[in-house]
């Protein structure tokens, strides 16, 4: 039955394949398909033969197994009877010693003696075949030799009988408890192995019925599939011709398509030649102004403060404005999380980034990467028909979208990354590595220019108490707050980094050492004023103490003039602290 159907379904399969074959190859010339044709019936026809013969096999088998099952369960029912015979006749010879014992015991004639013991010869020989007939079933199997057993005490009774004897009469009772069991037991048997057999007869007729019902399905569906193929020969050339007008149309879409991959693959190389965010969205937009020659659109990115939706870039010339800035709310591409068109004939919801009339048609884009959402692309079509070709390249625009928000997050994190590599996280001032860096770039330059650089040492007096009386977050609030004065209370070219703990370092390019202990009282004493408060709660006054080295009257390397401020610092704080020392009049330590 499995190979049968195993062919059946291959044949199927060939004949979906003759289908579809003028659409896949729709050049090949007639002769050459009415070959394939010819070659293809020619498969059906031994296919067919070949599944009838398998089908015949099957059937052959399914109905020599019947009916070898049917055997075998009449044989069984047959074992069955024969045994019940045997026991019939056992009870019949029981009968007959029991008689002619009685028989004696009321006439004292020999002749029932004899009797009696021919019958126990009887008993005996029908109990031997009992025996052999039982073996396959333990219980009756030992029920045949206790009944062999009495029956041979019964024999011996018989030898002895005498006309006062009862124990023949004793030892037949005894026997007909063993044959009884017996008997109900072999009746059981039989009425159950009827009914199995009954049961298994039925079983083989829906059997054979099935398997010829099967039989015939297959042989009519491969006639079928032999009807089928004749008929759509006769259709051949029509579907030849539609399938050279489909591989034209199929020709012309992969032209454009190619024409499309060849954009994306320079839209690409061009934006992963960019190093600022405004190149990229520019690069995006010019590619989408040639992908979408008849349309016009704009480039909408959220700001920093994620609150609105500015336009950075448009190309063509949108009939309608949008707002300058705009929530994302308003936009409905944004709240639903995908790209949405509007049409007349499917929505009549309108954006809210529009000033004035909106326009009939019109695509928002939203551009996601990484999880987060950058911005929209509004793509306007002004006609119904330039909308219909926008959206037949969907796809390609889905392509430009992404590749051009994974830039743009890419450039995001790049220069997130940059700042993160030269800022400190807390304070946002530049860190200890930039110093270093900054440092020494700033002694070249006044070592070229001959001129004066100073430096500035600057840490939080007593910081530690902040901790210990208001926590840790207090002493981040007194450090944002120190550094935010410093930051705005020196010049543009002066770089204020934070060193480490609580302490920064103020590089001033060009500055005397007069002007530099004047700048630092000034920085000293606009953080005294500061008046903070954590939780409400105000905290004690912050005071810094500074010290000031200078380049070259002090030292001419970075690490001497960073130990020559660190030496006027310390001093500064043993002079009692919210002070400033200059580096040559500090006490050595």
């Amino acid at each position: 039955m499995r190979q049968g159907t195993g062919i059946v379904t291959i044949c199927r399969l060939a004949g979906c394949c003759s289908q579809f074959a003028p659409t896949i190859a729709p050049v090949r010339v007639f002769s050459a398909n009415s070959r394939s044709g010819n070659r293809r019936v020619l498969r059906l026809l031994i296919g067919f033969v070949f599944t009838t013969l398998c089908l015949g096999s099957v059937v052959a088998l399914v109905i020599y197994a019947d009916t070898h099952s049917d055997i075998s369960s009449q044989d069984m029912v047959s074992h069955t009877q024969q045994v019940l015979i045997e026991l019939q006749g056992v009870s019949q010879q029981l009968d007959r010693i029991e008689l002619n014992a009685r028989l004696y015991s009321l006439t004292s004639d020999d002749n029932n003696v004899r009797a009696a013991q021919g019958a126990t010869v009887t008993l005996n020989t029908l109990l031997l075949r009992l025996e052999e007939l039982v073996r396959d079933n333990p219980a009756e199997e030992r029920r045949a030799r206790d009944l062999l057993r009495e029956s041979n005490q019964l024999s011996e009774a018989t030898d002895r009988l005498t006309a006062q004897s009862s124990s023949v009469r004793e030892l037949v009772v005894n026997c007909r408890r063993v044959l009884n069991p017996m008997q109900d037991e072999e009746r059981t048997l039989l009425s159950e192995r009827e009914t199995e057999a009954e049961r298994n007869h039925l079983y083989s007729l829906a059997r054979r019925i099935t398997t010829i019902a099967i039989g015939t399905v297959l042989i009519l569906i491969l006639f079928g599939f032999l009807t089928r193929d004749a008929l759509r020969r006769e259709r051949f050339e029509e579907q030849l011709s539609n399938a050279n007008e489909q591989l034209r149309s199929t020709v012309e879409r992969l032209e454009e398509r190619a024409s499309e991959s060849q954009l994306l693959i320079s839209a690409r190389d061009e934006v992963a030649l960019c190093l600022e965010v405004s190149e990229a969205e520019a690069s995006t937009i010019r590619y989408l102004a040639q992908l979408l020659p008849e349309s016009a659109g704009s480039l909408c990115i959220v700001n920093n403060s994620r609150q609105i939706v500015e336009t950075v870039t448009s190309w063509g010339e949108p009939k309608a404005t949008l707002l300058e800035g705009f929530a994302p709310e308003h936009c409905c591409a944004l709240r639903s999380g995908r790209m949405r068109w509007r049409h007349p004939d499917r929505s009549q919801v309108h954006c809210g980034h529009f000033v004035g009339a909106q326009p009939e048609h019109y695509l928002c884009f939203p551009l996601v990467a990484h999880g987060e959402t950058l911005g929209i692309l509004y793509i306007e079509c002004p006609t119904a028909a330039i909308a219909a070709r926008t959206e037949a390249h969907e796809s390609t625009i889905t392509s430009l979208v992404e590749m051009a928000a994974m830039a743009i997050a890419g450039l995001h994190l790049r220069q997130k990354l940059e700042s993160q590599s030269i800022r400190d996280s807390l304070t946002g001032l530049f860190n200890r590595s930039f110093m270093e860096v900054a440092l020494e770039r700033e002694m070249h330059r006044a070592e070229r220019r001959d001129k004066e650089l100073a430096l500035m040492m600057v840490d939080i007096d007593h910081f530690k108490q902040f901790n210990d009386s208001f926590g840790h977050e207090a002493g981040d609030v007194v450090l944002r707050e120190v550094a935010e004065r410093l930051r705005v209370s020196v010049r543009n070219e002066d770089i204020v980094c934070r060193f480490g703990g609580e302490e920064f370092v103020i590089i001033l390019p060009e500055v005397e050492a007069l002007i530099a202990l004047e700048r630092a009282e000034i920085l000293r004493q606009t953080v005294a004023d500061l008046a903070l408060r954590y939780r409400g709660q105000p905290l004690r006054q912050v005071t810094v103490s500074i010290g000031v080295a200078i380049f070259p009257r002090h030292a001419d390397t970075m690490d001497e003039l960073l130990r020559c401020s660190d030496r006027a610092l310390y001093a500064a704080k043993h002079r009692g602290r919210n002070r400033v020392i200059e580096a040559d009049t500090s006490i050595p330590v």
